[in-house]
């Protein structure tokens, strides 16, 4: 029974663990922060004055922030629940692509072509349901040089 217990409290801390933040960073002209970070609304982020972050929502909302000499903060309000899969999925579209020669990458089909990837739900669902990662990249990077994301401090 004690083993029970403990397995339990594992994969509730667990649980929490792999829940999904409210930000992915999509563009960093800062390297100290990485494309594909994960952030949440009211981070303080040490980004120096004349540089930029661009923050995606996984609902694909963009907001772009200016850094200043104390840093900034992420804007917005904690999203309740965020579908942890489909935020996974965009971050991992969003870091750089694994090097060198990957088999089996493609698992069958003819993937889409990139203009036909004009929603986020598409470039998700063809990310995850048709192995077309490098399509769904540059969808993803299409979809982001539209937004004309607000600038915040």
């Amino acid at each position: 029974m004690r083993q029970i217990l403990i397995g339990l409290a594992l994969a509730v801390t667990m649980g929490g663990a792999a829940s999904a933040a409210d930000y992915i960073v999509v563009n960093s002209s800062d390297p100290a922060i990485r494309r594909g970070q994960s952030l949440d609304a009211g981070d303080r982020v040490a980004l120096g004055a004349g540089k930029t972050i661009t923050l995606m929502r996984p609902t694909g909302e963009v907001t772009t922030l200016r850094g200043t000499a104390n840093g900034v903060t992420v804007p917005g309000a904690r999203v309740a629940a965020a579908d942890a899969a489909r935020f996974e999925t965009l971050r991992a579209l969003v870091q750089p692509p694994p090097e060198g020669r990957t088999f089996g990458a493609r698992r069958g089909g003819i993937c889409p072509a990139v203009e036909s990837l004009t929603t986020l739900d598409d470039i998700v669902r063809t990310a995850e349901s048709s192995g077309c990662k490098t399509v769904a990249r540059q969808a993803l990077a299409a979809y982001l040089a539209k937004r004309d994301a607000p600038q915040a401090n």
